[in-house]
């Protein structure tokens, strides 16, 4: 599983191809993440629509799912996740672990304002704070084209241009820069799940998912 250093001691992973496909049906999949990273109880997500809702992951009940593409936890040990193929996952944190958020922003979620939606939420709950963030694995500019729809709806909210090379648009980048623009500390890792090899793709025709997940120390 990939980490980033920058998030430090706060529990967070980003799977891929080598741990199965995560899948909300796939429980022995999912078990075995559990296992590897300690989490005691369920792992909370989302049921992903590509908007700009961000949820209270210490309210939901985890058999339910909710229609939203962020999550925000500060209850200690309370593990929050999001699934993608493709999309950009985001982990976010207070620097002292108080706080963290899952976000999966694909590009009708980047520019819906996703990221921007859960940095408000976790500053909220953690007022002052300084804030760092992950991006995961996503598909990256080398592997997506795309058309104008796109690249309008990403200029609207990403500042500068350096996701955009012609008609190559790089999600990773323009969310790192969203996220830079906000005051947040940010590291992109991992490559692109297009054509890196280690992640399921759904452009590559992949029906799996891989899971991007955080806690609250605890």
């Amino acid at each position: 599983m990939l980490r980033s250093g920058l998030l430090g001691a706060v529990p967070h992973a980003f799977t891929g191809r080598a741990q199965g496909d995560l899948r909300r049906t796939q429980a022995a999949a999912l078990a075995a993440v559990s296992a590897t990273l300690g989490v005691a109880g369920p792992i909370r997500t989302v049921s992903q629509v590509h908007g700009q809702r961000v949820v209270d992951a210490d309210k939901l009940d985890p058999d339910v799912l909710v229609e939203a593409d962020a999550l925000v936890a500060t209850r200690p040990a309370r593990w929050i996740g999001v699934r993608v193929a493709d999309c950009v996952p985001v982990l976010l944190c207070a620097a002292d672990g108080r706080a963290v958020a899952a976000v999966h922003a694909g590009w009708r979620g980047t520019a819906a304002d996703i990221v921007r939606a859960a940095i408000g939420e976790l500053r909220s709950r953690v007022p002052g704070a300084p804030l760092r963030a992950a991006v995961g694995p996503s598909i990256r500019g080398c592997c997506y084209t795309v058309g104008d729809e796109v690249i309008a709806g990403v200029a609207a909210v990403a500042p500068g241009r350096t996701w955009l090379d012609g008609r190559r648009v790089d999600l990773a980048e323009a969310n790192r820069a969203i996220l830079a623009s906000e005051g947040v500390v940010v590291e992109v890792v991992g490559g692109c799940t297009r054509c890196g090899g280690r992640w399921w793709s759904h452009r590559a025709g992949d029906a799996e998912r891989q899971l991007a997940l955080i806690a609250v120390p605890g």
